[in-house]
């Protein structure tokens, strides 16, 4: 059996709240995350340093920490 379930028989008042403060804590972590629209010449200028190098076949890869 789920806690919440257990919750729900036991103290449904409390079991209310909680799934209201979830559905608002919800809609505060979405608020700052928008769509980034970067053009390719943004995204070469960004990649434009050492730590990204050629790898097999010409793909771009991001190099490691340690190499």
């Amino acid at each position: 059996m789920k806690v919440g379930k257990i919750i729900e028989t036991q103290q449904p008042g409390i079991h209310k709240q909680l799934n209201k403060n979830k559905k608002h804590n919800n809609k505060k972590r979405r608020r700052g995350k928008q769509e980034e629209n970067l053009s390719f010449s943004d995204v070469a200028e960004l990649m434009q340093h050492d730590s990204y190098c050629r790898g097999r076949g010409g793909r771009i890869k991001q190099r490691t920490w340690g190499k």
